[in-house]
């Protein structure tokens, strides 16, 4: 039953959305994410296959079309963060402002970076790929996502410094969607491969993504997060292993201590692959 929760709440959300700010796209759009994250969470916790991650993976590709395709065509919205800074620098407050409030700063005060996990439209691709972990990515190289993060800022300061935008309404829309495709085709230019080079899907997160920094600060505290149950852990460290964001669980768990490392994505596959079902 707790599998549907997602639905009901995402129900519940679009509703709100669409009686106080009265566009329709709420009550298909967060339906739909509701029900693809349930479907998702069902899967992961009743197929029978070795691959735990398959229904959390099945969820993040269902709800790609929502962020890359729908969004974008039908209200015009721009959710990369490039545009995001360069519609606050010229005053237009539209949808994709709203998805970035909700989703990436007051959304992992809850869910932490569940969103990484379930809803990413550049994770969905990338954690389909044919690439097999075989080592943590150094500490020191999840660094280099500070430079993409200052590109992401500079590049639409520099834009409207140098050039005077109308905001009517019109002439945005027609750059919010060219903002939103190119934004996209450079990070799976990037993310693609670094996935293959570093053989890790989830290298792009962890080295590339200036939008992994900005969540970090609000996931810290998030009321969602890993957390031990009352069986001891014996250190077996399945669950390091299975991490695709190389957190430490086992340190956290064999402590007694919930999982609050700001790399973790809830995507439970430490809890699928625990002997002892003690996350």
């Amino acid at each position: 039953m707790s599998a549907f929760i997602p639905l009901f709440i995402a129900i519940l959300v679009g509703t709100i959305l669409y009686i106080t700010i009265g566009w329709w796209g709420f009550l298909v759009i967060f339906p739909w994410i509701g029900t693809s994250i349930s479907l998702g969470m069902y899967l992961q916790r009743n197929l029978r296959t070795e691959r735990k991650n398959v229904g959390r993976r099945v969820s993040i590709l269902l709800i790609l079309p929502v962020f890359l395709f729908f969004l974008p065509i039908t209200d015009k919205q721009n959710l990369q963060l490039e545009g995001i800074v360069f519609l606050l620098l010229v005053g237009s407050y539209s949808g994709g402002v709203i998805h970035y409030i909700i989703a990436k700063v007051i959304g992992p005060l809850i869910w932490g970076r569940g969103f990484c996990g379930w809803a990413c439209w550049t994770a969905a691709i990338l954690d389909w790929l044919p690439v097999y972990k075989t080592d943590k990515i150094p500490d020191a190289m999840r660094k280099f996502r500070f430079i993409p993060l200052v590109i992401s800022i500079m590049v639409p300061l520099i834009m409207v410094f140098l050039f005077s935008y109308d905001v009517n309404r019109d002439y945005l829309d027609k750059r919010e969607i060219i903002w939103m495709m190119v934004g996209n085709i450079v990070y799976y230019l990037i993310g693609i491969p670094l996935a293959f080079l570093l053989k890790d899907r989830r290298a792009f997160c962890k080295v590339a993504c200036p939008v992994s920094i900005i969540m970090k600060v609000p996931s810290s505290v998030s009321l969602v997060c890993i957390k031990p149950t009352n069986n001891k852990c014996i250190r077996c460290g399945r669950c390091n292993k299975s991490c695709p964001m190389d957190v430490d669980v086992m340190g956290y768990i064999s402590q007694g201590k919930k999982v609050r490392d700001t790399e973790c994505i809830l995507c439970f596959e430490c809890t699928q692959v625990c002997p002892i079902k003690a996350i």
